[in-house]
């Protein structure tokens, strides 16, 4: 089975940690390791590290530790020289393993098989330290070993802690007692929860071949399929309720949440989330059962009709597919079916009346009691000759004597050919329970005189029934009622009622004064023929809780209404279980809230660090470097954008859960792709002793169009995969064409190993999520078990497919194949050109004086840095407080940047603040490690002009300083946002194509849409002079909506803006925006018609 989502929080600190080692400063151990180093060039290499630094004899003395070592471990600065290592810093009873370790580190040159090492301090406390070692030798032959490394005791925690938080909530989704279910479109399931294996009595390995339609009742499956198709056509469905058929073949009826997830547009599964409504269905169906089975006994006109409404009524509840009634008259010893129906009959049969015998039918009504009989109940009784077998005997019969007061006047029942199991007790239950209404009715169209009518009515009624009964007349005096109404006074207000005592003296003592005077007004409409249902809530002696569910019904004689009966059942149970999943919906809620909270902050917490990671790589390209450096540089930048790229995807929830993972196609020159998987993995294969190389096809297009974080990171996951089971071999990857054609192409990727190879049995495995091949508790091969399976995902969502080749002992071959258009080359060097931006003076002609406001100076260094090198001038504020007091004596700035999350007063406050009580106040950015999309809308509403997220990139810092500040053009050099070009060609694009190329037809249909677009500008701008918000909102929402769908990108943007306020009726800019929403209006115009002259 699939598993429940994509990404877990495990996965996430996982998939972080393995490409952050990606990241280690590689070239410190490389110099170390040179035979020239002499011990003193290396204590002073290591004394100016921020980083763990120790250089040891081989009999495990320290000879030198360097400073941050010290602070470290908290030791003066050289305490530790001359101490014995294993004694000194090692925990307790490790000493001896760390010894062998240490002498195994030495015969394997220095390298140790665990790099995450832990260390006792002075104090006590215990620190972990992610170390890189190798043997450095004199040049007269003494050898010593150096450790470097990296404190990595924080991030031991919190991996520690998440792992935690991701174990309690896995644990949640096995042991809900909701049905968690994921089907694809075509029906097949991908998942369901130990509750929904456990309820529809299934095993995992037999839910794996199931499809939908395997499980839903075929009565009700086209109900259920109409749902599907709604929810596949974008529909939100306020309530899925389906009826499923359980293995053994009972009916399960559920309900809940029903979600589609697309991908591209087009819908790959449905997500439910469901609860067991079975028994509560039965309890309405039971009580509309009830309560229609009087009514039919009044509306219908003759016996016929009522056998048949009777029929009807019980087929909403259960099956009835065969179903009869008997009649039956002792004084005359016959037996007649006045109602039959059989599946072995093709039509309703009419018996005529027999006499008595000793069939199955004359054996229940003699048993006098509710019978529940299975075939093998059937042919006992005939074996020990107590009845005879007439035709097919039944696999199970419900029979149930229908009684008028002590008399038994004939049977009613049910029966199934299908199975055993197709009643149960409680369904017996239900025919005793409408069995003497069932009884009345058929009496009350027999009788001859109205007397023995409403004798037999009343007595089977109030004495047959478990519910209270009672009727008044128009003085509300009692007029009958049952035993059940008895008991309740007698238990409750000690009064034992009698006839002609008033209601008002009895019944109403058990409601509270307030309530008296409305129940008194229900009774008033009752006998103005209005049938009142209403439930009421009793004052009972003992403070408990009670409620009864309450029918009161005029009761007509002679055309008038005289009387009004009541009926009420106890729904006290019913109550409280609605009480119940009111609270687990609150609790529901509450929790996603806690997650949503949870995805903000770690949002927030990692892109921090990343802002500087980025920031300074940004500035560390504008220095000078030699070539070297410069691709060290790329890869560190290129490995950081991965990170951040795969970051964002997995912070977007919503995205996520509702799977709308897409691609983001760009044109890639192919073999860069491949050498940027070189600069990542060369490093890795050459500490196995391994080799690392690849083969492009000359027949493979130079460019393709292809998301190449996604493409890169199957690759990747492939490459890395290779290498962890390989040794002092050789990994291959060869990319060759498998068909090109209508300027696309299908490519054949193929990752080729000489490692340990895959077993026959351990082959099934692969692909599955959390799935690894070495499960052993000492295994040696580490891995969450997502790789595969993401990397399978990525190319179907590339067209393609994944695959595996290996023999045991040899190596293997994993391929894939992707569908991809071949790209523009002149696309793709600009994109390149993108990586080489040049910082210095590109906003020099703008002289922008800048107010920069972040607590973190970190962050505040790498924005005043970008900006000071672009030629601006930077002033900055730590606080919230500074940046209103700064203000407050100067407004004269071009641009305040504002960073959200700050103490005692965060940005949005800030801007508030700054809104209110300065004018000419200068544009506001938000930049910020919050990244959900809600944070933009949030921040857009209380009165900022822009957002910018963190970690912030120094062609994007630059590009919102020239738009925002540059006199009347962007600089030449800025690389515009996609998000800021008036057309998105990719969606122009598609658009196209849908109409089969034809430019007059599209042409037609934008001319039509700017036209109608400067309708609803137009109309916008009435509502606005009105006040009207809801106008302004919904006007701007259609255009937003129909400009995304025509690819008026600018159009799209400024409207989505502008909408956002007006939820909140915030129009302090709107003049402004509205300018800014025309203009680009027009230069859509412009570009439309140019493109199409």
């Amino acid at each position: 089975m699939a598993v429940w989502a994509n990404k877990t929080k495990d996965d996430l600190i996982k998939e972080i940690q393995e490409l952050k080692k990606q990241l280690d400063v590689l070239e410190i151990n490389d110099d170390i390791a040179s035979e020239a180093t002499s011990k003193e060039n290396l204590i002073k290499t290591l004394s100016g590290l921020k980083l763990f630094g120790i250089i040891m004899a081989l009999d495990g003395t320290i000879v030198f530790a360097n400073a941050f070592t010290h602070q470290l471990l908290d030791y003066k600065n050289g305490e530790l020289n001359g101490k014995d290592f294993f004694s000194t810093l090692l925990p307790e009873g490790e000493t001896d393993d760390r010894r062998d370790s240490f002498q195994k580190a030495i015969a394997a040159g220095g390298l140790f098989e665990d790099r995450e090492r832990n260390y006792i301090t002075k104090s006590g406390s215990m620190k972990w330290v992610e170390v890189a070692s190798t043997i450095v030798q004199e040049s007269d032959q003494t050898r010593y070993l150096s450790i470097i490394g990296e404190d990595i005791t924080e991030r031991k925690k919190v991996s520690e802690a998440l792992s935690r938080s991701n174990a309690q909530l896995q644990d949640l989704i096995n042991n809900t007692t909701d049905l968690i279910q994921i089907t694809g479109v075509s029906g097949r399931f991908l998942f369901v929860n130990k509750a929904w294996l456990e309820t529809m009595g299934y095993t995992e390995e037999e839910a794996r071949d199931l499809k939908i339609q395997d499980v839903l009742h075929p009565e009700f499956a086209h109900q259920t399929q109409e749902q599907f198709d709604k929810l596949s056509k974008g529909e939100e469905l306020p309530e899925f309720t389906a009826v499923f058929r359980r293995k053994d073949g009972r009916r399960l009826y559920v309900s809940g949440s029903a979600t589609c997830r697309f991908e591209r547009g087009a819908p790959t599964a449905y997500r439910c989330i469901l609860h067991n409504s079975t028994a509560k269905v039965r309890a309405e169906r039971a009580n509309k059962l009830f309560s229609s089975i009087a009514q039919v006994a009044i509306n219908s006109t003759n016996l016929d009709d009522l056998y048949i409404n009777i029929h009807k009524q019980l087929g909403e509840v259960i099956d009835v597919k065969n179903f009869f009634i008997a009649q039956y008259d002792p004084g005359k010893s016959y037996l007649y079916f006045p109602y039959y129906i059989d599946e072995y009959f093709d039509s309703r049969v009419h018996f005529t009346k027999r006499k008595l015998g000793n069939g199955l039918t004359e054996y229940a009504i003699m048993a006098n009691k509710p019978l529940i009989l299975h075939d093998d109940d059937i042919h006992q009784l005939a074996q020990e000759k107590k009845i005879y077998l007439y035709g097919v005997v039944p696999k199970v019969m419900l029979c149930v004597p229908l009684r008028i007061g002590d008399r038994v006047t004939g049977i009613i029942g049910v029966k199934s050919y299908e199975r055993a199991n197709k009643y149960e007790n409680r369904d017996l239950e239900l025919l005793d329970f409408i069995s003497s209404q069932v009884a009345v009715a058929i009496a009350r169209k027999q009788a001859e005189e109205a007397l023995a009518h409403e004798t037999a009515r009343l007595n089977a009624i109030f004495e047959g029934s478990s519910h209270l009964m009672w009727s008044v007349n128009k003085r509300l005096m009692l007029t009958s009622f049952n035993h059940e109404y008895a008991d309740l006074l007698e238990q409750q207000l000690q009064i034992k009622p009698q006839l002609n005592f008033s209601t008002e003296s009895m019944g109403f003592q058990l409601v509270a004064p307030n309530e008296r005077r409305p129940l008194e007004e229900k009774y008033k409409l009752a006998f103005r023929g209005q049938k009142q249902h209403f439930e009421l809530e009793l004052a009972t002696k003992q403070g408990e809780q009670k409620w009864l569910e309450i029918y009161l019904n005029p009761i007509q004689s002679n055309g008038m209404i005289a009387e009004v009966s009541g009926i009420a059942r106890d729904i006290t149970d019913l109550k409280k279980y609605q009480a119940e999943l009111v609270e687990a919906r609150e609790q529901a809620e509450h929790s996603l809230k806690v997650k949503e909270q949870f995805l903000a902050n770690m949002s927030h917490e990692i892109r921090t660090p990343m802002n500087g990671v980025i920031g300074m790589v940004d500035l560390l390209c504008d220095s000078p470097l030699n070539d070297d450096q410069q691709d060290y540089l790329q890869t560190i930048r290129k490995s950081s954008e991965t990170l951040l790229h795969i970051l964002n995807d997995i912070l977007d929830l919503a995205k996520i859960e509702a799977g709308k993972m897409v691609l983001h196609p760009a044109d890639i020159i192919f073999e860069d792709l491949l050498d940027r998987l070189m600069a990542l993995f060369t490093p890795i294969a050459h500490q196995k002793g391994n080799k690392v190389s690849y083969h492009l096809d000359a027949k493979v297009p130079k460019v393709v169009v292809a998301d190449e974080t996604r493409l890169l990171q199957i690759l990747s996951n492939l490459t890395s995969n290779a290498l962890k089971f390989t040794e002092n071999g050789s990994v291959n990857i060869s990319v060759t064409p498998v068909k090109i054609a209508d300027h696309k192409v299908e490519l054949m990727v193929r990752v080729t190993d000489t490692g340990i190879g895959i077993s026959p049995e351990n082959l099934k495995k692969l692909f599955n999520a959390f799935q690894q091949l070495d499960n052993s508790t000492s295994k040696n091969y580490g891995g969450t078990g997502l790789g595969l399976a993401i990397s399978r995902e990525f190319t179907k969502m590339m067209d393609g497919e994944i695959g595996v080749e290996s023999e045991e002992g040899k190596g293997s071959t994993f391929w894939f194949t992707v569908h991809l258009a071949i790209g523009d080359e002149s696309k793709a060097s600009s994109i390149k050109r993108a990586d080489n931006f040049d910082i210095a003076g590109t906003l020099k002609e703008v002289h922008a004086r800048i107010l920069l406001v972040d607590d973190n100076m970190t962050n505040r260094k790498v924005a005043s840095q970008i900006l000071l090198k672009a030629g601006c001038v930077v002033e900055t504020a730590t606080s919230g407080q500074e940046a209103i007091d700064r203000l407050n004596q100067d407004t004269n700035f071009d641009l305040v940047l504002m960073d959200i999350q700050m103490p005692e007063m965060d940005g949005m406050e800030t801007t508030r603040r700054l809104k209110n009580s300065i004018t000419n106040l200068p544009p506001i950015v938000a930049m910020t490690a919050y990244a959900m999309k809600e944070d933009r809308e949030r921040f857009l509403v209380v009165g900022m002009d822009d957002y910018l997220a963190k970690p912030i990139r120094a062609q994007q810092l630059i590009q919102m300083v020239g738009k925002w500040v540059h006199e009347g053009h962007a600089p030449d050099d800025v690389i515009i946002d996609q998000s800021f070009e008036v057309v998105d060609e990719e969606v122009l694009k598609s658009l196209t194509d849908a109409v089969g190329g034809d430019p007059a037809f599209v042409e037609g249909m934008l001319t039509e849409f700017i036209a109608e677009a400067e309708e609803q500008i137009e109309a916008a701008e009435k509502a606005y002079a009105q006040n009207d918000c809801k106008g302004v909102q919904s006007e701007l929402h259609t255009l937003k909506g129909n400009s995304g769908t025509l690819g008026a990108a600018q159009v799209h943007r400024i409207c989505e803006q502008i909408e956002a306020k007006a939820k909140l009726c915030e129009f302090s800019q709107f003049p402004t925006e509205i300018i800014e929403l025309k203009s680009a209006l027009a230069e859509f115009k412009r570009v439309i018609q140019d493109r199409f002259a």
